[in-house]
């Protein structure tokens, strides 16, 4: 696989400019930008549509609307947002369903150590974001919910996937896993809250960088000779 291609290198090129703009300009130049390099998603996944669904433009799509929405007035979109990122994450996670066996799965795996730990940290971190966000949404806390659930769906597919170590790359879900994680913590806090240029250059950098290794996994992996175990302890 050449991460090296036209497409990879200026989908790498538009995350330094995505991060850029959030740290020297704003909102309303992220709105043009930010959809621009999402762009650059589709041209990889054209160079290599054989390999990935066709539903994959479509969820570009649902998030480019998304990102839009978030950065002309979260408050005000707040439960558009909500739905397109439930359709966002379940479009993600039906793409990964190929890959997700539960057969002959040992309960080692998923209650060991580091996984009930990790486990914990993201269930706390979500909590902690919901208590503080959520007053701010009185009247909409089963929206928020929405995100929620549809957020914990797509990481346990993410994570089942990982967990099982049957195919090449899996590690690729866990950074955009991980990736997902750290901007849905962050967006509520920077668009409510706490107005500040390095979260928001993290913010829609990161996000791109999270699609960016979903799309690398769906177009580079495949199912391993030989089964090592679980890549957990």
């Amino acid at each position: 696989m050449n991460y090296l291609s036209p497409a990879y290198v200026f989908c790498y090129i538009s995350i330094v400019v995505v991060f850029i703009c959030g740290l020297f300009f704003g909102n309303q130049e992220l709105i043009y930008i930010k959809p621009i390099s999402s762009f650059t998603l589709i041209w990889i996944y054209y160079d290599n549509r054989k390999k990935v669904s066709s539903l994959y433009p479509l969820i570009i799509i649902i998030i480019i609307i998304n990102d839009v929405l978030v950065l002309n007035d979260f408050d005000r979109f707040f439960e558009y947002i909500s739905i397109l990122l439930l359709l966002y994450y379940f479009l993600c996670s039906y793409l990964l369903l190929p890959f997700i066996s539960l057969k002959d799965i040992r309960y080692k795996e998923v209650l060991s150590p580091s996984v009930v730990i990790g486990l914990l940290l993201v269930v706390y971190l979500t909590v902690s974001i919901f208590n503080i966000t959520m007053p701010g949404f009185k009247d909409s806390i089963g929206y928020g919910l929405i995100i929620v659930v549809s957020l914990f769906y797509f990481l346990g597919c993410s994570f089942i996937i990982y967990l099982r170590n049957r195919y090449e790359y899996s590690y690729y879900l866990l950074i955009a896993a991980s990736s997902c994680i750290l901007v849905n913590a962050l967006v509520p806090i920077q668009e409510l809250y706490y107005n500040n240029v390095i979260f928001e250059a993290i913010i829609y950098s990161v996000d791109i960088i999270a699609m960016l290794f979903y799309l690398k996994f769906l177009v580079s992996t495949e199912p391993k000779q030989e089964t090592k175990g679980s890549n957990f302890i």
